[in-house]
């Protein structure tokens, strides 16, 4: 999956939008349960959140049609180890295309499968109702019968917040709204309403952020002929990681979350990087990362 769209997507559910949450797993509330497997490289859920009987409900995200089974088991088995439950599984498919993926095997001994759930099944009627901005978002990933009424629905509906809550959710509704092909019609219906916000800056984030990417990939490409692939390999992964930190700096601290940019370009250990993008997603506050990065 695209980062702009994994960063986005994980980041709304974290915060565990009700309705949606029903919709996929019959439960209302929730807590997420940060869950990271330790192998030769790290490895991380895309979400796993604890519900109010106890029950562990692991989600990925996907949005390419994938063969997902054998990871969906190794998953399981990893947080069966550390928690000593089975989770209820779900892959949420947000792809454009038809949806067409296994979840299940069976061999000897063993039968194992996790719920396949297409988002363009769901009717975004009932996420459009909801007082949950994050369940709002959604609703432009989901079943509609008219699109320009859907998107005009969840501008009204985020343009009552507190405006630097409304910057950063009208952010995110434009990273997603690039999933269904709809970002020029986003941005046309936003700069229709009497909201401060920059759309031009918004384009050149986007843009930026994914030429960065490609710009980190072609010089550690380029440095690897020319110090050895290795170097190479290490200073395209420390590339595509400042830019990870920046997009999720930006969707979940908007401009004051980017000021903090200049601290983390000065961090020289991949590792201390890593770290500090997984933080963001557990942090409450800009504080708790100035603590890090003051360390």
């Amino acid at each position: 999956m695209y980062q702009k769209y994994d960063v986005t997507l994980k980041d709304i559910l974290k915060d565990i939008p009700k309705v949606f949450l029903k919709i996929l797993t019959g439960y209302e509330t929730g807590k997420f349960v940060d869950v990271q497997f330790p192998d030769i490289q790290l490895r991380e859920p895309d979400l796993v959140i604890e519900v109010k009987d106890g029950k562990l409900v692991h989600i990925e995200i996907q949005s390419e049609n994938e063969h997902m089974v054998g990871r969906m088991f190794m998953y399981c088995g990893f947080i069966y180890n550390q928690h000593r439950k089975l989770p209820v599984q779900i892959v949420l498919y947000v792809g454009n295309k038809p949806m067409n993926m296994q979840n299940q095997i069976e061999g000897e001994g063993i039968k194992y499968s996790y719920n396949l759930i297409d988002i363009m099944e769901i009717d975004c009627a009932q996420l459009l109702e909801s007082d949950s901005p994050e369940d709002v978002l959604l609703g432009i990933l989901c079943k509609t019968k008219d699109v320009d009424a859907t998107i005009r629905t969840i501008l009204d509906k985020l343009s009552v917040l507190p405006v630097k809550e409304r910057e950063g959710y009208i952010r995110k509704l434009l990273y997603l709204s690039d999933l269904r092909k709809l970002y020029p019609k986003v941005k046309m219906e936003i700069s229709k309403m009497p909201i401060s916000i920059d759309i031009k800056e918004s384009d050149i984030y986007r843009e930026g952020m994914e030429n960065g990417l490609l710009r980190g990939r072609e010089e550690g490409r380029e440095d690897g002929l020319l110090r050895g692939r290795e170097d190479g390999l290490l200073r395209g992964r420390e590339e595509g990681l400042i830019e990870g930190i920046e997009l999720g700096l930006e969707l979940k601290f908007g401009s004051s979350g980017v000021e903090l940019m200049d601290k983390v370009r000065a961090i020289s250990s991949l590792d201390r990087l890593e770290e500090f993008k997984n933080l963001i997603r557990k942090v409450g506050s800009i504080e708790e990362l100035n603590v890090f990065l003051n360390i």
